[in-house]
């Protein structure tokens, strides 16, 4: 059963269990956020960001694509790490082989801090995550046209007239709206300005009790629950949405364990990535 959350005008459907499979879609901006497993409902969105190759984060790519073929859909674009798009190119060659058809995909590995457009109003970046293999999670932006200062209090005419004349009276205001870690340590958040501050937080936290303690996730390049409310004055989000639970602790006990912990001050701003 899927998960959903919505803030503002986006909606977010998917699902993410640690180690198993992690996939969510952005529906409004026709985009998804890894494929450890593909629902064949999510097949027509066009463009995937991919985090890193571990299969419960990528395993659903060749179906995605193998299946955009079938229904004669457009090639999908598929962004990630700069290492895995030699050796992606190269599983998916052969995945392509052995179902004797061509697979069609446009892939684009990023350098972190690069920006795609995904239409007029938005845009992304790729960021470095902190991970076992290399990883980046991606912050999704807002663009909106803004009146320069200088040009506060002219009339409608005056600015209609500093057009004519081929004067810019606007300049590009940009917010980070959404990032989204996969899998990661908390230097994610706590390293990267525009990821502590949009409005919406996707983030690993795997580990949420004694069982496994910080040091044990660290050395798996996972999130402890601790290592966020211990840090969550570094967190600027209107909404933080964890995801990624390790899959040893039960559904009614993650909910019962951060109702406990989060404190009643922060509990509006969390949102847990869980089956209704």
């Amino acid at each position: 059963m899927e998960s959903k959350f919505q803030h503002r005008g986006y909606i977010f459907e998917g699902i993410s269990e640690g180690g198993v499979r992690t996939s969510v879609v952005m529906p409004r901006l026709n985009l998804m956020f890894d494929i450890g497993h593909q629902n064949p409902n999510r097949v027509h969105i066009e463009r995937l960001l991919l985090t890193h190759a571990h299969l419960d984060h990528s395993a659903g790519l060749p179906y995605y694509i193998s299946q955009r073929s079938l229904r004669k859909l457009p090639p999908p674009k598929i962004y990630l790490p700069e290492s895995l798009e030699a050796p992606m190119r190269e599983i998916l060659s052969l995945y392509s082989k052995i179902e004797g058809f061509p697979y069609l995909y446009e892939m684009k590995s990023l350098r972190e801090g690069e920006e795609v457009e995904l239409d007029p109003y938005h845009s992304f970046r790729a960021w470095k995550t902190f991970h076992r293999v290399e990883s980046q999670g991606y912050t999704v932006y807002e663009k909106r046209k803004k009146l320069k200062p200088e040009f506060k209090g002219l009339s409608q005419s005056e600015l209609l007239q500093k057009k004519t004349e081929s004067i810019d009276v606007n300049e590009v205001h940009e917010k980070p709206v959404v990032s989204f870690s996969g899998d990661t340590k908390i230097e994610y958040v706590l390293t990267h300005k525009d990821v502590a501050e949009s409005e919406v937080l996707f983030i690993e936290c795997t580990y949420i009790d004694h069982e496994r303690n910080v040091e044990n996730a660290r050395e798996w390049g996972h999130i402890h629950l601790d290592e966020i409310l211990h840090n969550i004055s570094s967190f600027k989000n209107e909404k933080i949405v964890l995801i990624h639970f390790s899959k040893r602790y039960p559904l009614h006990y993650i909910k019962k364990v951060l109702s406990k912990r989060i404190p009643d001050s922060e509990k509006d701003r969390f949102h847990l990535f869980l089956p209704d």
